[in-house]
């Protein structure tokens, strides 16, 4: 068995580690959005940020005190202790996720780099990427954290300032390594080359949110839709 292994040229042996890590941490990513989807508050208690559709991405991208408590509710409300019991436990499991989704970008690039279809600055920049992606959302995490447990408004303004900033730095990374990918993944074999579409319409979006914030919300459909055919790809050897 050794000597079967042995014998296997370095790039399939590289390809198989990328295919493993694809499905560990696609794995992790469908269960952990399950959950996710289970314990995050589906809608703001009463307004959400203008433009945005899910309270999880319109607290991310909140500016002021008033789209804080428009979506955990204002001190007193009714509903605001459980929105905001929720809330935090969400995005506490989302420690974990911030290094699930990344996982399956590394590993989308270490298997481009396998065949071939990524070298040099482009691999580099497609591994370094996603720590930038884990280390943004880690910081807007902490910040998240801290907004929900404030209740006067003078205390949310800088917390604010330093969450849009973290979550700039987080999408840029994700949407700028998605055009990326694109390019390269559109000269894989077989039908995976076609997630180069979402891949592309998820970055052209990210461009857009530079004039219309809200955008970002919407490249998650077509970058989920990527995310999903590279681990229906990994169980392909």
């Amino acid at each position: 068995m050794g000597m079967r292994h042995q014998s296997l040229p370095v790039n399939r042996i590289r390809e198989r580690c990328a295919l493993w890590v694809l499905r560990i941490a696609g794995s992790a990513v469908v269960a952990l959005y399950v959950v996710l989807a289970a314990v995050l508050p589906t809608r703001p208690v009463t307004d959400n940020t203008p433009g945005f559709m899910t309270p999880v991405l319109g607290f991310e991208l909140a500016s002021e005190p008033a789209h804080v408590f428009g979506i955990l509710g204002a001190p007193g409300a009714a509903t605001r202790d459980e929105t905001v019991r929720r809330m935090d436990l969400g995005n506490r499991i989302d420690f974990l996720f911030m290094v699930a989704y990344p996982a399956l970008f590394v590993g989308i690039g270490l298997l481009l780099a396998a065949q071939g279809h990524v070298r040099g600055w482009v691999r580099l920049v497609l591994l370094v990427l996603p720590v930038v992606m884990t280390v943004g959302d880690a910081l807007e995490n902490r910040e998240l954290l801290v907004l929900s447990a404030a209740t006067e408004p003078s205390l949310m303004v800088e917390p604010l300032l330093r969450l849009r900033l973290f979550t700039v730095i987080k999408w840029a990374a994700i949407y700028g390594w998605s055009g990326l990918v694109a390019v390269h993944v559109w000269r894989a074999a077989g039908w995976w080359r076609w997630s180069a579409l979402p891949f592309a319409m998820a970055a052209a979006l990210g461009v857009v949110s530079l004039i219309h914030l809200p955008a970002i919300e919407y490249g998650m459909f077509p970058l989920a839709v990527a995310w999903l055919m590279a681990y229906i790809r990994s169980f392909q050897t």
